[in-house]
């Protein structure tokens, strides 16, 4: 980890806007790091910002679309559940039905979506406020430099 750290910091102050394409589009828990050092740097917003919406936006999200398609093949699904199913048989068939479960929300997704509870209504309020906030920070720091 401590290897890492250090490589981040080092590429971060070389190739700025390449580090954080690269942490963005790598599933990892240091892209945190990787914004904060960002900060250190002083690297423009502007710079950030693109980086990180190719990176998760582009690059991520392909490569977890592969991933999905991928697994969800049958055929790579039945040889992942009999793998699981070579080693305990109660585990593969927990699978098999969770998987079915998921199959037939992803298949009819008005069934499940009508009746949402109230802690989700909420939480999906405050990630629109969030967001909401978000983006009135930005205006309001743009707003702030073109002033000055």
């Amino acid at each position: 980890m401590d290897k890492a750290k250090i490589f981040i910091y080092d590429n971060m102050e070389k190739y700025g806007f390449y580090t954080i394409l690269a942490c963005a589009s790598i599933p990892n828990p240091l892209f945190d790091l990787a914004g904060i050092t960002c900060g250190h740097f002083r690297i423009p917003f502007k710079t950030f910002f693109l980086a990180t919406s190719i990176g998760k936006a582009v690059i991520k999200v392909h490569m977890q679309m592969i991933f999905v398609i991928a697994i969800f093949k049958k055929e790579t699904l039945q040889w992942i559940l009999d793998t699981i199913g070579s080693i305990s048989s109660g585990l593969a068939e927990k699978a098999a039905s969770s998987l079915e479960d998921q199959r037939k929300i992803l298949y009819e997704p008005s069934r499940f979506s009508d009746n949402k509870p109230l802690i989700a209504r909420l939480w999906d309020i405050f990630i629109i406020g969030m967001i909401i906030f978000f983006l009135k920070s930005i205006i309001d720091g743009a707003v702030q430099e073109k002033a000055i």
